[in-house]
C-alpha cells in the first residue's frame, strides 16, 4: 500500500496546480490526494452523501483545525442562516451536490461569493452517470466553471480534483473538468491488481422461480452458512435493496445466528444504545447485529456506524447508499440480490454500483485479505 500511495502522491505533486482525475481501488489512498490538494490550496469538497460528508468533516476538522483552518459541514441536515459567511469565514466547506446546488441557486448574495472558491474537490465522481443525482453534480460543476475571473481577487485557474474507485471513462471526466484548452486536466488510473487488500470475489447463482420480491426474501435464509464459512469471525456487511429488506434480514439473522459478545463489547453497546430511543434498533444491537438506512435518524445511524467501527457489532445490514465511500472495516461483504426496486419495477444494479458495494470489503488498516459474495439469479451469473 505504501508503494502504491507514494506513486500517486508523487504524481500529484508533479502536476501541482493542474486539475486531476484519479481512478484507484478502494483503500489505495485517494483521500490522501484530497489532503495534499487541501494543504496546497484549500477551499471546498463535494461528497455524494451526508454520511460521507460527516466522516470527512470529523477527520479533517481534527487534522486541519490545529493549523488554523476552519472547517464546516453543510448538508440537508444542517441549518444555515448566514450563507455569505460560509465563504468568508471558512476555508473548507464539506457539502453534498444537492445542498451546494440549492445554495448557489437560491441565495443571490452567496452567488457573488463563489468567486473566492479556488479548489473544488469531488468525491465519488462516477456519480455523474447516476440517472437521478448525476444531473445535479453536472450542474454545480458547470456553474462554478462559468464564474468570471475578477482581476486582483480571483486571477487564478480554478482547480478540480476528482476521485473514484469505479469511474470507467476517466479520460472524458478529465476533459470535462478542464478550464483552459491549453491546460488540460491530468488523469491517473490504477488497476484492481494494485488493490492494497487482496479481494476474493465469489458469485453465487440461485434458481429464480417466482417474483423478484420473493427471490430476495428467500435469499435471506441462505445467509447464515455464507457468514459462517467466509467471515472468519470478522465483521460482515450485508447490502440489501430496500429498507424493508434491511430490517427483515436483520430480524432473521438475530434468530439464526448466535454471536458471543465479550463483557466489554456488551457494555459498549449498552452505553451507545442510551443515545437512541428506537426500541427495535436497541433490541437488535444487543445481539451484536445492526441495520442502517436513510429512514433512521442521524443519531441512530451514527450510533450504529460507531459500534460497527469499534468492533462491537459483528454484522451490519444496510442499503446500497452505505457503499458511497463510507469507511467501515468489513472483512466480508455480501450483496443479497443484484436487483433493486425503482419506481414501479425491479432493475439490475449496474457494474459501477456492484463495484462500489464490493469495494467496502477489506481496509488496509484492518485486513490483508477480504471476501465479497454476490448473490444473484442463475441466469445472471457470468
Amino acid at each position: 500500500m505504501i508503494q502504491n500511495t507514494t506513486n500517486i502522491n508523487h504524481n500529484c505533486v508533479y502536476i501541482q496546480d493542474k486539475s486531476v482525475v484519479v481512478s484507484s481501488p478502494t483503500g489505495s489512498g485517494k483521500t490522501v490526494i484530497f489532503e495534499l490538494a487541501i494543504i496546497r490550496f484549500l477551499e471546498m469538497l463535494v461528497a455524494p452523501i451526508k454520511a460521507l460528508c460527516s466522516e470527512r468533516y470529523e477527520d479533517w476538522k481534527n487534522k486541519f483545525t490545529v493549523h488554523g483552518l476552519k472547517c464546516i459541514e453543510i448538508t440537508g441536515d444542517s441549518e444555515v442562516r448566514d450563507y455569505v459567511s460560509l465563504i468568508t469565514d471558512y476555508q473548507l466547506i464539506i457539502t453534498t451536490p444537492e445542498k451546494w446546488d440549492s445554495l448557489t441557486k437560491k441565495c443571490q448574495e452567496f452567488k457573488y461569493q463563489m468567486y473566492m472558491v479556488k479548489l473544488f474537490l469531488i468525491d465519488e465522481v462516477h456519480l455523474i452517470n447516476d440517472g437521478i443525482r448525476g444531473a445535479t453534480l453536472e450542474t454545480i460543476v458547470s456553474r462554478i466553471k462559468l464564474i468570471p475571473k475578477i482581476p486582483k481577487i480571483n486571477d487564478f485557474t480554478l482547480r478540480f480534483v476528482a476521485v473514484s474507485a469505479t469511474v470507467t471513462n476517466i479520460e472524458d471526466i478529465a476533459k470535462w473538468l478542464t478550464n483552459d484548452q491549453n491546460d488540460s486536466a491530468h488523469y491517473l488510473k490504477s488497476t484492481e491488481d494494485e488493490r492494497p487488500v487482496k479481494l476474493q470475489k465469489i458469485v453465487l447463482g440461485y434458481n429464480y422461480k417466482t417474483s423478484s420480491f420473493k427471490f430476495d426474501f428467500d435469499l435471506t435464509y441462505k445467509l447464515k452458512p455464507l457468514i459462517r464459512q467466509y467471515s472468519n469471525g470478522r465483521p460482515t456487511l450485508i447490502f440489501c435493496s430496500t429498507r424493508k429488506s434491511v430490517e427483515f434480514t436483520c430480524s432473521v439473522l438475530v434468530k439464526d445466528i448466535t454471536i458471543s459478545l465479550s463483557d466489554d463489547k456488551q457494555r459498549c453497546i449498552n452505553e451507545f444504545s442510551k443515545e437512541i430511543n428506537n426500541k427495535k434498533i436497541k433490541e437488535m444491537l444487543k445481539f451484536g447485529i445492526g441495520f442502517h438506512h436513510a429512514g433512521m435518524s442521524i443519531k441512530e445511524r451514527s450510533v450504529v456506524e460507531n459500534l460497527f467501527c469499534n468492533g462491537c457489532l459483528n454484522i451490519l445490514i444496510a442499503t446500497s447508499t452505505l457503499a458511497m465511500g463510507v469507511n467501515l472495516p468489513a472483512h466480508l461483504v455480501i450483496i443479497k440480490s443484484t436487483e433493486y426496486y425503482s419506481f414501479n419495477g425491479y432493475k439490475e444494479y449496474n457494474e459501477c454500483q456492484i463495484l462500489q458495494m464490493v469495494g467496502r470489503a477489506g481496509r488496509p488498516q484492518f485486513d490483508s485479505t477480504a471476501t465479497a459474495i454476490i448473490m444473484t439469479k442463475t441466469s445472471m451469473k457470468v
